[in-house]
């Protein structure tokens, strides 16, 4: 049952100073505030987690496709230490329950759409495709490993903005991509209207952190 607790016991006057800035932190700000009204130390929103910045690079490939490559030693470091190499991917978030450990990761896209007085080609771009990687065997893998959640639900959030959240287009092809996983994407329409983004967290996504 819905509670609207996040919405209700959030210091408004806190986000409403944050609302000029970008959405990306602008969702930080508004998520780790409303938690941590209700949650105080129990959670943390990042940006940019690191857990999966050298999956790539670490991944071993089979000799017979190495012999065939230009390959290198992924484990050759710098003058300083580090290594020379490290490739992997950086997502927009992660919400932690620091108690339990249980992660949900996310990234936020943003894209034109085809809306009023526009044609079908303003719906440009795809972001929206770049984010099918996570369905890929390999990172839904790493990603599930990570984040200690439920089967029942992905193991990260897609959070769209822009045009691309009207356009007919676009969200049949989104709806067609996550069917039963319909929690795992929430269209923010208005990002100014941080209520119903909490509202929908709260009521779809929070419950699996818990």
């Amino acid at each position: 049952m819905a509670t609207q607790e996040l919405r209700k016991r959030t210091n408004w006057q806190t986000i409403s100073g944050a609302k000029a800035l970008k959405v990306e932190k602008l969702f930080q700000v508004s998520l780790q505030t409303a938690l941590d009204a209700i949650y105080p130390k129990k959670f943390r929103v990042d940006r940019h987690p690191k857990e999966f910045s050298d999956i790539y690079s670490t991944y071993p490939l089979p000799q017979e496709v190495s012999d065939k490559i230009y390959n290198i030693d992924v484990n050759e470091r710098k003058a300083n230490g580090k290594l020379k190499y490290k490739w992997g991917i950086s997502m927009d978030f992660a919400i932690r329950n620091m108690i339990n450990g249980k992660n949900l990761f996310g990234e936020i896209k943003r894209q034109d759409g085809w809306v009023e007085n526009t044609d079908m080609k303003a719906g440009r771009g795809n972001a929206h495709e770049r984010s099918c990687k996570y369905f890929t065997p390999g990172l839904m893998k790493v990603i599930r490993e990570k984040s200690g959640l439920s089967d029942e639900i992905l193991p990260f959030w897609l959070i769209i903005v822009g045009d691309i959240t009207r356009d007919p287009r676009r969200n049949r092809e989104i709806a067609y991509w996550f069917q039963e996983y319909t929690k795992n994407y929430y269209m923010w329409r208005d990002t100014n209207d941080i209520g119903d983004m909490l509202d929908f967290f709260e009521n779809n996504l929070l419950p699996y952190l818990l």
